[in-house]
């Protein structure tokens, strides 16, 4: 599911977190109804809400957002890569 060579890139969980980034970039807050227009309007695609969910799960194992009551909010965390 990260990655599927049998499946359209714009489905990959990069991908799709990436453009998920970068909507919370410009929001940092947003519900999820909303993410996902955004996402089908970027992707030019229209996905299933499953791939969002998906997707959110992987960025929120990988702390990079939040979730409560419907809303996504980016964690916007500065890592120190030394």
């Amino acid at each position: 599911m990260i990655i599927n060579v049998e499946r359209a890139p714009e489905l990959s969980l990069y991908y799709l977190g990436g453009i998920i980034l970068k909507i919370l970039n410009k929001d940092l807050v947003i519900g999820i109804d909303e993410l996902l227009a955004k996402v089908k309007l970027e992707i030019d695609e229209n996905i299933h809400i499953d791939f969002l969910y998906y997707t959110l799960d992987w960025l929120f194992l990988l702390s990079l957002i939040k979730l409560d009551e419907g809303k996504v909010y980016y964690a916007n965390k500065k890592v120190n890569s030394a």
